[in-house]
């Protein structure tokens, strides 16, 4: 059974459009849970959504749809299998709007809701189309703090390596486990990114493609005190801690709600050096994790590089941010 259900996974991988289709499918999903939370500020799905085209669209050109290759919006000016006319006019009107810089203010939450409902008609014409069979939801955690205004950051110094035989100048400090409890001997090397979208394929040559955790370690530098919003979307599960206090946990399933992977909290954050780690892991079949924070009120992107430092090749947990505050001072 499990030989062919590999089998199966694997022919599904190969159809052209279908692991694009996935990811779209992922986005999707994560945008409807903010969408659907009390406490998640609307805009908070717009990343979400804008991947979603981004990967619905690279999945139809994949699979040869008619004007697909020309992107979105001239994709949605021809007839799409299983979508009808009004669906495709509607989803077209709005897209402008919402894959432009100012997608925050200029879409609010009630059309937020009205496209990401049409995204999931167009998603589950796509499925069969280009899989033959529908697509799994993930199911994902929430956890969320209090809503309110958002922090912002004044521009910070260039960022400075600190002293480090670890190659690679990025300023995660990325540890590397070959089991999916962060228990083994870990290799260790610099990341410039925790976002990651590996899919079937191993992280690193040394770790294999399933059933590997990874633990990244950064520091935040802070200059004004205030609320920010972080998010992580993972495929299999993740957490995250800020100075050794845990803010978002997606690490195992909610037996109430079936959601991993997914969480966003809003935080107090004092000026400052702040410790930042991230920890993932994997069991079987795709695998991806994304870390989005919004530091001024606008859609929650990728933490600039220039905000964060790097700890140093050993980490002292009484104080893994240490040698970067020295250096600021």
């Amino acid at each position: 059974m499990a030989d062919q259900a590999m089998k199966k996974r694997g022919a599904l991988a190969a159809r052209p459009g279908w692991p694009e289709l996935c990811s779209a499918a992922e986005e999707l999903h994560a945008a409807e849970i903010l969408l659907q939370d009390p406490v998640a500020a609307p805009h908070t799905a717009i990343p979400h959504l804008q991947a979603f085209w981004r990967q619905a669209t690279a999945a139809g050109a994949a699979a040869g749809l008619e004007g697909a290759s020309g992107g979105a919006e001239a994709w949605l000016g021809h007839a799409i299998p299983g979508v009808n006319e009004g669906a495709r006019k509607r989803l077209r009107a709005q897209l402008g709007a919402l894959l432009g810089e100012r997608a925050a203010a200029e879409v609010g939450p009630r059309d937020l809701r009205r496209h990401t409902k049409a995204a999931r008609e167009l998603l589950s014409a796509l499925e069969p189309e280009l899989g033959g069979q529908p697509l799994r939801r993930r199911r994902r955690r929430i956890l969320l703090g209090v809503a309110g205004v958002f922090v912002v950051l004044a521009p910070l110094i260039t960022y400075t390596a600190l002293n480090t035989n670890i190659p690679g100048t990025g300023p995660w400090r990325a540890a590397y486990y070959p089991d999916r409890m962060l228990e083994s001997e870990p290799l260790v090397v610099r990341d410039d990114t925790v976002t990651h979208a590996w899919e079937d394929r191993p992280p690193l040559e040394e770790i294999p493609p399933d059933k590997f955790s990874v633990r990244w370690d950064s520091c935040l530098v802070v200059d004004e005190a205030g609320l920010a919003i972080m998010q992580v979307n993972a495929n299999d599960g993740a957490r995250v801690f800020l100075d050794g206090e845990t803010i978002i946990d997606a690490w195992d399933r909610d037996t109430a709600t079936r959601r991993k992977g997914f969480g966003s909290a809003s935080l107090d954050l004092e000026p400052g050096v702040h410790h930042l780690r991230v920890e993932f892991y994997e069991s079987l079949g795709r695998q991806s994790i994304s870390l989005v924070a919004s530091f001024d009120g606008a859609v929650p992107k990728e933490i600039p590089r220039e905000r964060l430092r790097y700890p140093g090749d050993e980490i002292d947990e009484q104080d893994p941010c240490a040698a970067v505050r020295a250096e600021l001072q």
